[in-house]
Order: C-alpha cells, then sequence, then structure tokens
C-alpha cells in the first residue's frame, strides 16, 4: 500500500484519480463494496494475477458455480473487473474475466474509510502480495537473479521520522513507476523479452511489545 499523497490499493496498478475520471476506473466506494464479502475477494484476488471464467474460479476455490457466477457479476456491476474474451466449449459460451486496473487513494479519502473497510483492503493487497512471492519462490523464480532485493528492518522511531521515511517511499515509488516506462521505451528498440517482477514497500506501525 503506497501513500504518496495517496493510497495504492493493489500492488502494480498504478493509475490517479485524474486517469480515473478520463477513463472510467473504479473509485474507491466500488472497491471498498467489491471487498465486503470474503467470495468476492477470492475471485478479485485470482482477477488480478490472470484471465479466468467463472466456472475456472469455482473449480480454484471450491465454490458453487452460481454463487461464483452471482459475484463475478457484482464485480463486473462495480467495475472491478471485465469481460475479455468469450469462447464456445461444447454449445455454451464461457465468458472470460480480469481485473481493471484500481484507482489511488489520496490520503482524505482513505482517512475516511472505517478501521474495517482499511483493514480489508490492506489485507486484500497483502494476499495478493503474498500469493505472487509463495508462488515466486515455488516456482524457483525468486531467487534466480543475484540482484534481487530482499530486506526487513525493524525501527524505533517518533512521529516526524515516521512520516519522513513514508515520504522517501512516496519517492521510491515515483522512480519505480518511472523506471518503468524507460524499461518499456528502452524494450520497444531493443526487442529484449521482459522481466515480469513485483516491487513492494511497506512503513506502519507495529503493536507495543508485550
Amino acid at each position: 500500500m503506497s501513500k504518496r499523497p495517496s493510497k495504492q490499493v493493489a500492488a502494480g496498478d498504478n493509475f490517479s484519480r485524474a486517469a480515473e475520471e478520463n477513463f472510467g476506473r473504479p473509485g474507491h466506494e466500488q472497491l471498498v463494496k467489491g471487498l465486503s464479502h470474503p467470495v468476492r475477494v477470492e475471485c478479485l484476488t485470482i482477477l488480478t494475477k490472470r484471465v479466468a471464467s467463472p466456472r475456472e474460479l469455482s473449480e480454484l476455490l471450491d465454490h458453487d458455480l452460481s454463487n461464483i457466477s452471482y459475484h463475478v457479476r457484482t464485480l463486473v456491476e462495480l467495475g472491478l473487473v471485465e469481460l475479455v474474451g468469450e469462447e464456445t466449449i461444447r454449445g455454451a459460451v464461457a465468458h472470460y474475466y480480469k481485473a481493471v486496473e484500481r484507482p489511488l487513494l489520496s490520503n482524505a479519502e482513505w482517512e475516511a474509510l472505517t478501521p474495517e473497510v482499511r483493514k480489508a483492503i490492506s489485507a486484500y493487497g497483502w494476499d495478493i502480495l503474498i500469493k505472487d512471492a509463495s508462488e515466486a519462490i515455488e516456482k524457483g523464480t525468486f531467487d534466480s537473479r543475484s540482484d534481487r532485493h530482499l530486506t526487513r528492518t525493524t525501527l524505533l522511531l517518533d512521529s516526524e521520522g515516521f512520516n519522513r521515511l513514508s515520504k522517501l517511499m512516496d519517492g521510491l515509488l515515483e522512480a519505480v513507476l518511472s523506471e518503468q516506462a524507460a524499461a518499456a521505451e528502452r524494450m520497444n528498440h531493443s526487442g529484449e523479452k521482459p522481466i515480469h517482477a513485483v516491487a513492494a514497500t511497506a512503513l506502519f506501525p507495529m503493536p507495543d511489545p508485550g
């Protein structure tokens, strides 16, 4: 989750509120409604990473197809997932969906959310990140490059120090997005195959020990 002056609600999706308004991306109210049911959270987590049909989702999640179909329709109505393809299978039409890009939430919008909703959004983001890391470790890509980065640092900070680190991470996010754009431009000329990667930063208070 980023706090730039905006909260990023899903890793890897980086659309400003201006882009949301211009291109019809869903706002935080729709995301909150989408995350208000655990089955929708499960569907959205999968559809953030891959394209899938309701039948595939029902098999992956071991839920009844009619139940999955209902929640996917709800996600479509909320603008959180979109239809990306259809295929005729044994006379029936299978519909395939993927998650759309998430917007950024301003600090004011984030602060206006209830603690329960903030918790749901944060848990959703962490769930995606944990699944990404677990898949990369399991398939052997996590440590395939010597320049991969993984650190965990425990800190004792005052309010000023916490705020300064938060702003430094805001700057890091800007640098990450800038480098992604520069890499795309270089690959357009070089033809180099892209490296699929996930960048994540976090800064959060922990409960007091004991």
